[in-house]
């Protein structure tokens, strides 16, 4: 039976927020880290195959097939004079070193749920010796652009253009990093803030050195280098800088993005670039760049058992903990069914393994580019998803049961249990879908109980002399409108990567012939994207750097850290595609 979810599902949050708990479980932050599912599925599969029992002999050549990754065509900026400065140069790769260390060393830890800004400023002191050293740090900056504070601590930077009748791009990144367990400080290499650089390893490790401040601070290094060198965009250059992103940017990223849409209007941005994914090599020497393009949605569930208390010596045959541990059970035991489809960013990256890649074995590489036009081919490949731990979740919704609370003493019988249910919506569904599973599920145990049934404060099914199952939703948040993949726009974005990579990052090891191409990407979780899609169709989610596996596995955990190759490979990228927009960007309105 389909009991419809009810129209308003946008409650406050505030009841079960405070219950939260404050502290952040390491695997489970790893694996929720920006890209991370996207990334660490992609290298999986490709380790998977190179580890299981394929014959070699078994692949042959693809070339006659229908190409659909292909290189684009470089794009070649003609004002070029700190590239190489930015790559190769070791005094400037030091004074690099010293600011990332810098803005690693303050620590800007936030929570679950934290304070209003403009009631509690001193829970974000840290983050005004962050701005402090951000102006020392990049003097040209903060003298020249436009700077300002928006719900105090979020910033917004505007670089003025010479033609103000052009759209402004928008790059972003966030300034909180999420907090290091006390627990585990002794297992750090180094101290998590002490922003310790290792020569011998070329790492510089610390909370936030790869989510984000190196993205922050690779963005300043790129602006202040242009300022330095005299350049001058055509069209405004924004950066919007949130300080709660890991708390869903709700004091940061919420209130930055009103205030930009109240100057530039809807659409009134031409790109936005946030933090996202990488490089990662697919074969030897074989490079895919995916620019996220989407982002799945998210809504959490309350569900609340609600019966009735007495003594334990006394128990009927279910308490409210053993009827909430039924529905958990009934919940995990019937995941979300996967539906691959073309059209799902992930597609991309797949079809540039199928093409590129010989660690795939032939079958799935044939049937990875037949599925556009071949039914059969797209239910193998769905299959072969789902087969991957680290991509099934790509091509499906998903729940996880993240909090529980009930009870209170051993001998008194728990009169309400609650927990609550975190889904991640899959692009072809939407919120109330994925509600109304859970939904379906509180009503065959509530059948099966004699309990009744409430949604949203909508009583569906009234309460019995055993008691009801409330749900409410919390965070309701669709699935992001997918950015194209091709035209001016795209090409600008792919055509930099292409040529700052092939033509420069590459050409540092000019005995060994690399390849790159540039394709799309999905991210599981959410970026502070979510709060400007009325700015731009073209959002995407990119950090202009080789991705090491090794170092992926540290995001949002113990030892995080970056290498500063890929630091300064993130830098360059920031630095030419602020160039390649102002030289090939004008007719893109």
């Amino acid at each position: 039976m389909a009991i419809h979810l009810p129209v308003d599902s946008k409650l406050s949050t505030e009841d079960f927020e405070a219950q939260r708990p404050r502290t952040y479980n390491s695997k489970v932050r790893k694996l929720a880290s920006i890209g991370g599912i996207f990334v660490f599925g992609i290298l999986f599969v490709t380790n998977y195959i190179t580890f299981s029992n394929v014959d070699t002999n078994e692949i042959e050549d693809f070339s006659s097939m229908s190409k659909g990754c292909q290189k684009i065509e470089p794009l070649i900026p003609s004002f070029n004079k700190s590239i190489g400065t930015i790559l190769n140069d070791p005094l400037y790769k030091e004074l690099s070193i010293e600011r990332l260390s810098g803005a690693v060393q303050i620590s800007t830890e936030v929570k679950d749920v934290n304070p209003d800004p403009l009631e509690d400023p001193e829970f974000y002191s840290n983050f005004v010796i962050l701005h402090t050293f951000l102006e020392k740090s990049f003097p040209l900056v903060h003298s020249k652009l436009n700077l300002e504070k928006i719900n105090k601590y979020g910033l917004l930077y505007t670089w003025e253009g010479e033609n103000p009748d052009l759209k402004p791009i928008l790059m972003m990144s966030h300034q909180d990093v999420v907090p290091v367990n006390k627990e585990t400080w002794d297992s750090w290499k180094y101290p998590p803030f002490a922003g310790h650089y290792e020569p011998e390893s070329d790492l510089l490790w610390g909370r936030g050195s790869n989510d984000c401040k190196n993205l922050l601070v690779a963005q300043l290094e790129a602006l202040e280098k242009l300022l330095e060198d005299g350049f001058v965009p055509s069209r405004s250059i924004l950066l919007s800088v949130g300080f709660d992103e890991e708390a869903s940017g709700i004091w940061g990223a919420r209130f930055l993005s009103p205030h930009i849409h109240e100057r530039y209007g809807d659409d009134g941005i031409l790109i936005i670039l946030d933090e996202g994914a990488g490089i990662t090599e697919i074969d030897e020497n074989v490079f895919v760049a995916t620019p996220v393009n989407g982002e799945k949605g998210y809504v959490d569930v309350e569900i609340t058992i609600s019966g009735h208390g007495g003594h334990s010596s006394i128990p009927p045959p279910h308490t409210t903990i053993g009827i909430a541990a039924e529905l958990i059970a009934l919940l995990e035991n019937n995941p979300f069914d996967s539906e691959f489809r073309v059209d799902n960013p992930i597609y991309g990256a797949l079809q540039c393994m199928a093409e590129h890649s010989t660690k795939l074995p032939k079958t799935t590489r044939k049937k990875i580019i037949k599925a556009p036009l071949c039914k059969k081919a797209r239910e193998y490949v769905n299959e072969f998803l789902t087969q991957q731990p680290m991509l099934r979740d790509l091509v499906r919704s998903t729940l996880a049961v993240d909090i529980i609370h009930g009870g209170v003493k051993a001998n008194a019988l728990p009169e309400d249990t609650k927990f609550l249910v975190n889904h991640r919506v899959i692009l072809h569904s939407n919120v109330n879908e994925t509600v109304q599973r859970d939904i379906d599920y509180a009503f065959e145990i509530a059948d099966q109980h004699d309990y009744g049934v409430s949604v949203n404060g909508v009583v569906l099914k009234e309460t019995t002399e055993n008691g009801i199952i409330s749900l409410r939703t919390i965070n309701p948040l669709e699935p992001a409108p997918i950015s194209p993949n091709e035209g001016p726009v795209w090409d600008l974005l792919a055509g930099t990567i292409q040529d700052l990579f092939e033509n420069s990052v590459f050409k540092k090891t000019p005995e060994e012939d690399k390849e790159i191409y540039v394709t799309t990407g999905l991210f599981s979780g959410n970026t502070d994207t979510k709060y400007y899609w009325n700015l731009t169709k073209n959002i995407y989610r990119f950090v202009g750097s080789i991705v090491d596996p090794t170092i992926m596995e540290t995001v949002h955990s113990v030892n995080e850290h970056v290498d500063m190759e890929g630091h300064l490979s993130a830098i360059a990228f920031v630095y030419e595609f602020i160039v390649n927009v102002s030289e090939h960007g004008s007719d893109l309105e």
